[in-house]
């Protein structure tokens, strides 16, 4: 009986946003994803500070890891590499990265954030 409850829709759980990910205060998402290879540096300035307030746990971006902590994400660190291809067969590498405030131990990374308040 329980199983017949279960959603058919395997996106039933899933939200899409449309629109400027730099306005607002935070994103409030588990898992982000941008097309973020076009991305001025003005607009990764902006969305790495909006990412910084934000809760999410999985993030996924075009730029490598080196790029977001210049430009103020400094609570990402990567897990994955891998590359995709874009529906006009263009290939490029793609970064996973998880919000190092969302791991277990959270507040262990918490406590040096505030020893070191630039991260």
């Amino acid at each position: 009986e329980a199983a017949s409850a279960a959603p058919t829709d395997p996106f039933a759980g899933a939200i899409f946003h449309y629109g400027d990910a730099t306005l607002g205060e935070s994103l409030d998402f588990t898992h982000v994803y941008t097309f973020d290879r076009v991305f001025s540096d003005t607009t990764l300035r902006a969305l790495a500070g909006i990412l910084m307030r934000s809760p999410f746990y999985v993030f996924v971006s075009y730029r490598p890891c080196a790029e977001w902590w210049a430009h103020g994400l400094r609570c990402v660190q990567p897990v994955a590499k891998m590359n995709m291809k874009t529906t006009g067969k263009e290939t490029m590498n793609v970064y996973v990265y998880v919000n190092m405030r969302r791991l277990p131990g959270a507040a262990t990374a918490a406590a040096w954030e505030r020893a070191d308040p630039s991260l």
